[in-house]
């Protein structure tokens, strides 16, 4: 699908509604999501990577549960929230962030579109990318440091998407 294909879908949305951006490390969530933000009026993005708490815990029932009550229900009841950012240089949550009400949100990042998030979900967008280029984009976006880790990373949201098939749920592909 097109860009103005995609903007034109998306601007139906009403307020208060979810847009999830999902599939692998490396594809494009971030660019896309912030694309369309400045193409949508009273945008949110908030970006999966800042709720981990660490490499281990992307795919956790702890991330899950937090996401829910943090963000998802808040924005199903048309309330203002909080969340907490992780810092992944000093490995830990470092500062919250105030979310007042937003015509649409962005929810952005691998795991994005997951089975638990679906209800609250407006449309969920997937971007596909093969694991050699998506780690070489993460590698030189974020430093060959990480190359062990974003392999293992790999590994597990391989297994998320084979189990999840979030990308079966998928409203557009881009």
């Amino acid at each position: 699908m097109d860009y103005q294909n995609l903007l034109s879908n998306l601007s139906e949305l009403s307020s208060g509604q979810i847009i999830a951006i999902d599939g692998p490390a490396g594809s494009g969530k971030t660019t896309l999501a912030n694309q369309l933000a400045a193409d949508i009026a009273d945008v949110e993005i908030i970006h999966v990577d800042d709720l981990y708490q660490g490499w281990s815990d992307a795919f956790s029932a702890r991330l899950t549960a937090s996401v829910i009550s943090q963000i998802l229900l808040p924005i199903s009841q048309k309330l203002d929230f909080n969340y907490e950012i992780y810092d992944w240089r000093s490995n830990k949550f470092h500062k919250s962030k105030l979310v007042s009400k937003s015509k649409i949100y962005i929810l952005d990042g691998v795991g994005a579109g997951q089975r638990q998030y679906r209800p609250f979900l407006a449309k969920i967008i997937w971007l596909n990318i093969s694991d050699e280029i998506g780690l070489s984009r993460v590698l030189q976006r974020d430093g060959a440091e990480i190359l062990s880790p974003m392999q293992q990373f790999q590994k597990a949201q391989k297994l998320h998407f084979a189990t999840d098939l979030t990308e079966n749920a998928a409203d557009f592909y881009y």
